[in-house]
């Protein structure tokens, strides 16, 4: 997790239930100084009220207070050392809340934030689980893509992440308001899978309607006992039509949400349809300029760089690549989730080395603050760099820019082998080799390696695509494939990056 995602946690992670933090009643002047602490708690929640909390829960009198009304006090002043940037006391206190069985929903959800912040994602997981299984009705209160991030980034094998995983399928989680958790339910039944635990597997596998996702049980050789690959429902070009049709009803039930719009978007382009995505992305853009500055036009602000981000995609493919670079650079300049906007500026970095325009690939990665990017975010910057450096036959920095490249395998290992496939093609296959038998990063290959549509090629992509379907043309490369997946023809653009 980057630093700017942990800084909106404590934010995102408001009040999902609705409860309210009544005032304990114990000793009169200790109730006083309670009444006193809450209540500037509740206009600033800085350190005064962190001080004055910290004195109450020391003070003598706290253990005389009801269970209910302790535990109010103790919820308080959690929050209340959370959003003082305390973070080890925060996790004090909600784990002794934890310990007496909180039940404020408002503390599990903010103890899961907490241990995000923390990088505990198992602990946040564990939270979440609980918070599920106890009060499902209010998972709609929250924001969904903090669930999609503990539910699918990074490891996700653990008991913990699996058992929140399963926890939001017990709950029917319908996906927000997008209504698409395929990415949560795909790793919920490989890990079933890999468990050996196949009717659970199959269970899960009849919730997956995404067609992204279906590619990838189809690829992948251990879905087979799962489904039936020949049944309509699991049909890819079906079910991107189906896919789009529930889209667009979800926009009409969604009007102030961009969520929706955005995965319509990213559908339509997967299935070329290229002008639509356009169209959808420019009547957005059109009501957030027409909206009041006191009224915006959707709520999730935050997901219009994405739209753009697809307009971009949509406009290269039809040959408008001036106009592509152009609104990815409009993009790039617009904040993203509230921050300095990082996805477009590398996205742009990408585009440009992919035009031909090495030297200004190297300049637009060069401006994203090096701080605030993730590990794989700087795989994609060194992913830049080493295009750029193969363009202007520059050894010393191709060198420089795939030693970074491996370093960050681990957390980027797609940018690692497409750089390797350019220079090293014996040691692309002996990871590429590694990387299939690592059950949760076969995907990773098995998608990229599918016969899609793409787009015609720019400049700077004619040789290292060249290289690329060489590669995939090799006897050894395709039986290393075919001994846990397949590749299959698809007339979609499956790489929705071209």
């Amino acid at each position: 997790m980057t630093l700017r995602h942990m800084a909106m946690l404590a934010v995102l992670f408001g009040c999902v239930s609705g409860t309210a933090i009544a005032a304990p009643a114990a000793d009169v002047f200790y109730r006083q100084r309670v009444a006193e602490a809450l209540a500037i708690a509740a206009d600033e929640p800085g350190s005064r009220a962190d001080a004055l909390l910290d004195r109450l829960l020391a003070d003598p009198d706290y253990a005389g207070l009801p269970p209910a009304e302790r535990n109010r006090l103790l919820s308080r002043a959690a929050l209340v050392a959370w959003q003082n940037d305390r973070l080890d006391v925060a996790s004090q206190r909600y784990a002794e809340l934890a310990r007496l069985d909180s039940d404020n929903p408002d503390d599990w959800y903010r103890m899961a934030g907490v241990a995000m912040q923390k990088d505990d994602m198992d602990g946040a997981a564990e939270a979440m689980t609980e918070f599920a299984a106890r009060w499902p009705e209010y998972l709609d209160n929250t924001r969904p893509e903090l669930l999609f991030m503990l539910a699918t980034h990074g490891d996700t094998r653990s008991p913990a992440r699996i058992g929140f995983q399963q926890a939001l399928f017990d709950a029917n989680w319908k996906g927000g308001s997008s209504n698409t958790p395929g990415a949560i339910w795909f790793r919920l039944a490989r890990a079933r899978l890999e468990q050996g635990n196949v009717e659970a597997a199959r269970a899960v596998v009849q919730r997956i309607q995404e067609p992204e996702f279906l590619i990838s049980m189809r690829a992948d050789k251990r879905f087979d006992p799962v489904f039936n690959r020949d049944r309509p429902r699991f049909d890819v070009a079906l079910a991107v039509d189906r896919q789009i049709a529930l889209l667009r009803t979800r926009t009409q039930v969604f009007p102030d949400r961009l969520e929706p719009l955005l995965h319509l978007s990213s559908t339509l382009l997967l299935a070329g349809r290229n002008e639509d995505a356009i169209a959808l992305s420019d009547a957005a853009v059109a009501r957030i300029a027409a909206a009041s500055t006191d009224k915006p036009a959707f709520s999730d602000m935050d997901q219009q760089v994405w739209l753009m981000n697809n307009k971009a995609i949509a406009l290269r493919r039809m040959g408008r690549t001036e106009e592509a670079i152009a609104e990815m650079r409009r993009a790039s300049q617009l904040s993203e989730n509230g921050e300095e906007n990082i996805s477009q500026v590398l996205n742009l970095g990408e585009f440009e080395c992919a035009n031909g325009n090495a030297a200004e690939a190297i300049r637009v990665v060069a401006a994203a603050p090096l701080a605030n990017l993730s590990n794989y975010g700087k795989a994609v910057a060194a992913h830049v760099r080493h295009c750029a450096a193969l363009q202007q036959d520059d050894s010393r920095q191709q060198k420089k820019a795939l030693k970074e490249l491996h370093a960050l395998r681990d957390d980027a290992p797609m940018p690692y082998l497409d750089a390797l496939i350019q220079v090293e093609p014996e040691q692309a296959l002996a990871f590429m080799r590694q990387l299939l038998a690592q059950p949760d990063r076969r995907n990773d290959v098995l998608d990229w390696a599918q016969d899609c549509l793409q787009s015609p090629l720019l400049p700077g992509e004619q040789v290292p695509q060249q290289r690329q379907d060489a590669f995939l043309a090799r006897a050894d490369v395709r039986a290393a494939i075919d001994g846990v997946g397949r590749i299959e023809r698809y007339p979609l653009y499956c790489r929705q990056s071209r």
